[in-house]
This record gives structure tokens, sequence and C-alpha cells, in this order.
């Protein structure tokens, strides 16, 4: 497991250290993320959810989404007011430790263990799960207001609903080969960009927060998701893929989130930077419980 995701450590030291030499800026990031966002990413969700087979399973990897965020929710509201955490604190605690990195280091850790067949369930995982409930929840709780445009514009979102639109209705050759390429450029990118914006600086600030969120995030509701699919016996790659998801450090939007609406943005950057970080050592030790 280690070896199949080396390469996606080998690009974030790479963009680290072009960034250190002065190659590239941190906000070439920007421009990099703009190219997933608007291009790349779009391109990969109309064509993996045209394939995924949109049965019981498929439901399955979805509810998974929503129940790891639901549990995650939970424990860190609790833990937060038992810690004292108060305010914008509080909310920033709660926004890293509930949604998940699933798309920008997710879909490259699903490419690396599970192939392209993988990366259909984590789409559904990503845009169904984590995307809906960050564009949701994750405003409500950053701003204590939900504006349902923002989700209906949002590009990827756009995307699905014309990969479910269009499922059954066969598309031309060249255009299916313009979407795979134009797809698969997502992870080199994504991960440069990742790369751009580390900063080791952020990890000796808020240490508290941080491991609280990164514990929550990254272990107590990964081995509570691994355990329960343990008990029920589901081990098909949907479930795990699902499980794979439920593992990835705290996302990207949610210190974009914590630090555009006030909150405790050493705390996002933090929890982001470590996290993923940690990521490579936490991930196979959660995909182990289930295998």
């Amino acid at each position: 497991m280690f070896e199949r995701v080396l390469f996606v450590a080998l690009i974030l030291l790479i963009a680290y250290l072009f960034k250190v030499a002065g190659l590239f800026r941190e906000d070439h990031s920007k421009v990099l993320i703009d190219y997933v966002i608007y291009f790349s990413l779009p391109a990969l969700v109309i064509q993996k959810v045209r394939e995924v087979p949109l049965g019981g399973e498929a439901l399955g990897v979805v509810l998974l989404a929503w129940i790891s965020t639901g549990l995650s929710l939970f424990f860190s509201f609790l833990l937060g007011e038992l810690f004292g955490f108060k305010g914008g604190s509080l909310r920033a605690l709660v926004l890293v430790s509930s949604f998940g990195n699933t798309a920008f280091l997710g879909y490259p850790f699903t490419f690396a263990l599970f192939g392209d067949e993988g990366l259909r369930y984590a789409v559904l995982y990503d845009q169904l799960g984590s995307f809906f409930l960050v564009a949701s929840i994750g405003f409500l709780i950053a701003t204590g207001r939900f504006d349902p445009k923002e989700v209906l514009l949002f590009p990827p979102f756009l995307a699905l609903v014309v990969g479910l639109l269009s499922r059954g209705v066969p598309f031309p050759d060249a255009l299916n080969t313009f979407l795979d390429i134009s797809g698969k450029s997502l992870i080199p990118i994504v991960l440069f960009a990742i790369g751009l914006r580390f900063a080791p600086s952020h990890l000796p600030r808020s240490a508290r927060g941080t491991l609280i969120a990164l514990s929550i995030k990254m272990l107590l509701v990964p081995l509570l998701v691994a355990f329960i699919l343990k008990g029920l016996d589901l081990r098909d790659l949907p479930y795990r893929v699902a499980l794979l998801e439920t593992s990835m450090p705290p996302m990207v939007m949610a210190g974009v989130l914590a630090i555009k609406f006030g909150l405790d943005e050493a705390l996002a950057l933090s929890a982001i930077t470590l996290g993923i970080l940690l990521s490579f050592l936490t991930v196979p030790i959660i995909m182990d419980v289930l295998i």
C-alpha cells in the first residue's frame, strides 16, 4: 500500500521544494485549483457518474459519507465543548473534524489503491456526500446561513447533474476521449497545488485543537466505520473506497471557510497541513482493519 501511494507524496514534496527554490510561489496554486474546479474535476465527474452502477452499493457509499460526517459532527461538538472551545475556535474545530479532503487527496489515494473503477465510487462519495454536506451544513456552521445557489452553480455539482441525466446516452468517441484525458489530468495537478500550499509554520500553532480534530477525523470515526463494515461483512470495492474516503484528512475547503469567515485560521491550517502528512501513515492502518 505504501508503494502504491508513494507517487502522492513525491508530487507533494517536489511541488514544495520547487516553491522553496523560488521556481513557484504559493499563490500559483490558485490557477491550478481553478483549473481543477472548472475543468478537470467536472470532466472526471461526468465520466465516472455515467459509468458507476447506481444500485444498492452506490447508495451505501453515499450513506456512509453521510453517516461518517454525522459522527464527526457529533464528536467534534461534544469534545469541543468539553475542552472549552468557544466561538470561532469551536466552529473551526467542527469544520476540520467533520469534512474530509475526499476530492483533492481522496481521488489520488483511490486511484493509487483501486484504479479507475474505484474512482467511480470516490466521485459519488465526494459529490453526493462530502461536497453536498460542506456546501450546506459546512456553510451553515461557518456563516450561520445557507445559500442554495452556491451549491447549484458549483461546476462539479453541475457536472454531476449532467452525468446523471446523460446516463444511457451514448457519447461520441471523441468526447469520451476528451473526458478521459481531461479527468486524468486532475490528480497530478491538484497534488502539485497542495504541495505549493504546504507550510510547516502552521504546524506548531493550535496544537490541542489540531490533535482533537485529527483524532476524530482520521482515527476515531474511520475506525468506527471500519468495524461496522467488518461486522456486516461489507468488504467489496464500493465499501473499501468509502472507508478510504472516510479516512481522508481535513478538507481544504473547510480551511477556506474558516479563513473567509474569520474563524480560528491557525487551527484550520494546522489541521489541514498535518493531516496531509499523517494520512500516509493512518490510511494504511485504517484500511488494514477492514482487510
